[in-house]
């Protein structure tokens, strides 16, 4: 009791003397990670690399609010050019890493910086609890319009936080992370092409001199150029050019004499397959081009068929010359009489499984036939179905378009179709060739478009897939490329689905709040929406407590209502879902209110989280909630689940007896015996009440 009694007079105390004091605090604490090192191209594979990271943390007695972050580019790169893509994630699975299929965005993503050394905010609402912690991942991807120099570093910091209810700190911070180039740039251009049908294969190379970055001084000298074959970066390579043999009329390559195996890595690259290397003799040659056009060719043949985008190769500029050790690291680019075909990415469609679109269907899939340096003409193209659905059943009309207009999407009496029409696949993931003739100009791209239509004789089921890929082609040249390619995503059969909506608006209540006519007071309102599609059935609703109050024994009543005549707000006439719980089973427990309810297509319905307070709450305690789960049943899916962590109470007088006990030590969360608390209380009142008297003194005396 007298600790209960201090407790309320220290709160009192500190509301009048140090109001700051019961205000939450969000706290930013930089992630300590070393500085990652990466190509000027790289982007994670097409889904970004952790380039920084930083917690936030909620200190404060009460919750708060994030609304915002804003990051600050420094370093020595340009932060406007140098990527194509800078976003922040939240680190969802706990694991300190970026997972591309884990990780939460947080905001929109931004494709660079507005300027050098600029900052960029990102905007969105995230609840946090009283010691709630929760950390960010910085995510880029290089390859921006203009790629960066050699050595060249960027950095971040979180420069300012968006806060409702709290005080931040800790901001601006110190740098996070960084990144470092470690390959810069080249004017030079390696060019390769291969014929035969098999081993061994006939490369030609050419080494050319063309300033496509502007780089080139005059006076700059090379030594001898290594080439890795089928080697990624940050991956185990094969040894491809292990059976090279260079044709001796190649002799000498510039001043390049020799062939030999250079074992080690260039720039830090874990290159584990050796790399073909150029060499001269005497040692220590270099190739010093006289201008643009200059190059070197050379011949020979090895057994294993490199393709576009294997190969990668590699010089360094001589160090008695301007521009002296910058490492190069650089894609060799594929001529000659070849097509290469590559799946377009992107999602799959949301679609009822009667869809049709419109014309000759809707477009589910693309992919790209390029040529290079001879004209072609493709005379096939070969499809193969996957997905769990089934591809010899479902489909009424299966066809394939060229974009003829190239605005990436299917026109019905303006794209061409190549070849003829299906009603189906022949068997579930079955093929089927497309016949045609279509003519390629040298380095030219055309885009195919798969449409199609359902509808078919078994109609597809929910949640069911249906994917593709192109498995070959027939054409003009030979050892054509990209085969097979990436499975693109088609079709996701849509099923009913119910997206979740939370809102809440903090009440400042009683500790004993009853609400109008001890009708209870709505904490929060959960709207969920059905689609189109069909009926969905929701069983159950599983809702979360966080917060300071003691959720076991601070409440009378829990409850869920429906808005049952659709009042926009909690009345003595909605109706309750399930039956009510006393309180939650424990402090920051869940609780799951069970009854099966169907919702028409595109209905929505309005619960309302409805609390009744035990007495026991004690000043400034705050109780958030969420929904935690949604049970359904019959195919229903569901979307924005878990939902949104919102503030709903805030307890603006204390409780003038002890709270109903929840156990050894179960007094509000503290943990302490009635006899530590006593003490504590006591010392904060002396301890506040010195401050005072000081604070009265200086007072005084000035």
């Amino acid at each position: 009791m007298i600790g209960l009694q201090m407790r309320s007079l220290v709160i009192g105390l500190l509301s009048l003397i140090c109001p700051a004091a019961l205000e939450a605090a969000l706290v930013v604490n930089l992630v300590q990670i070393p500085t990652v090192s990466v190509p000027r191209d790289y982007t994670g594979n097409g889904v970004g690399f952790l380039m920084g990271a930083f917690e936030i943390s909620n200190t404060g007695a009460t919750g708060a609010v994030l609304q915002s972050i804003t990051l600050t580019a420094i370093g020595s790169g340009d932060d406007s050019t140098a990527f194509s893509e800078i976003g922040l994630y939240l680190d969802s699975d706990g694991n300190g890493s970026y997972d591309a299929n884990m990780d939460t965005r947080y905001g929109a993503a931004y494709a660079a910086y507005p300027m050098d050394d600029g900052s960029l905010t990102y905007a969105e609402s995230t609840g946090f609890a009283s010691g709630a912690s929760k950390r960010f991942l910085i995510v880029g991807k290089m390859n921006g319009a203009v790629l960066p120099n050699y050595q060249q570093g960027f950095r971040t910091i979180v420069s300012s936080v968006g806060v409702t209810g709290a005080v931040p700190t800790g901001i601006p911070t110190t740098y996070t992370g960084g990144v470092g180039i470690l390959n810069g740039a080249t004017p030079l251009r390696l060019e390769y092409d291969l014929t035969g049908t098999s081993a061994p294969y006939d490369y030609s190379f050419r080494l050319l001199l063309d300033n496509h970055d502007g780089s080139w001084i005059s006076g700059q000298a090379w030594g001898g150029p290594i080439i890795f074959g089928q080697a990624k970066f940050g991956a185990a390579g094969t040894t491809p050019f292990l059976t090279w043999v260079t044709d001796s009329t190649s002799y000498p390559v510039g001043p390049f004499d020799t062939t030999g195996w250079w074992a080690s890595s260039v720039g830090g690259l874990p290159y584990d397959a050796p790399g073909l290397y150029f060499g001269a003799s005497p040692f220590g040659q270099s190739w010093t081009p006289s201008g643009v056009g200059d190059q070197l060719t050379w011949f020979g043949t090895a057994n294993t068929f490199v393709d576009d985008g294997e190969m990668a190769w590699s010089m360094r500029r001589a160090t008695s010359q301007p521009n002296s050790g910058s490492a190069t690291l650089e894609p060799a680019h594929r001529v000659g009489d070849y097509l290469r075909v590559v799946s377009v990415a992107g999602a799959a469609l949301d679609v009822a499984p009667t869809s049709t679109g419109g014309g000759s269907g809707f477009a589910i899939g693309a992919f790209d036939v390029v040529s290079h340096s001879n004209s072609a003409t493709l005379n096939s193209i070969t499809l193969a179905a996957s997905g769990s659905g089934d591809d010899s059943s479902a489909f009424s009309d299966v066809r394939l378009f060229v974009d003829s207009n190239s605005n990436g999407s299917y026109d019905p009496g303006v794209d061409t179709q190549f070849g003829s029409a299906y009603s189906a696949y022949p068997g579930d993931d079955g093929s089927l060739t497309f016949t045609d003739a279509l003519n390629f100009s040298p380095n030219e791209t055309k885009r195919l478009l798969l449409v199609v239509q359902l509808n078919g004789p078994t109609l597809a089921t929910y949640g069911q897939t249906f994917d593709t890929r192109v498995t070959a082609i027939s054409a003009t040249g030979n050892m054509h490329s990209g085969l097979p390619t990436a499975v693109v995503p088609g079709i996701h059969i849509q099923a009913p689905t119910l997206t979740l909506a939370t809102s809440a608006t903090v009440q400042n209540v009683a500790y004993n709040e009853q609400g109008p006519v001890g009708i209870g007071v709505q904490a929060a309102e959960f709207l969920l929406t059905n689609n189109a599609v069909g009926t969905a059935n929701l069983d159950s609703i599983t809702v979360a407590a966080a917060g300071s109050l003691f959720d076991q024994t601070g409440f009378a009543s829990v409850a869920l209502y429906e808005d049952t005549n659709v009042s926009g707000s909690y009345d003595a006439t909605d109706v309750l879902y399930a039956a009510s719980a006393s309180a939650f089973p424990a402090d920051d427990g869940s609780l799951t209110f069970s009854q099966s309810i169907a919702f028409a297509a595109n209905q929505s319905r309005r619960f309302f989280l409805v609390v009744r307070l035990s007495g026991s709450a004690q000043l400034s305690d705050d109780f958030w909630a969420q929904v935690a789960a949604l049970g359904v049943s019959g195919g229903t899916e569901t979307v924005g689940v878990p939902g949104t962590l919102v503030e709903c109470l805030s307890i603006n007088s204390a409780a003038p007896n002890p709270p109903p006990s929840g156990g050894a030590g179960g007094d509000n969360d503290s943990g302490c015996s009635s006899n530590s608390r006593d003490s504590f209380w006591q010392i904060a009142l002396a301890f506040i009440c010195l401050i005072a008297a000081g604070a009265r003194k200086k007072a005084t005396t000035r």
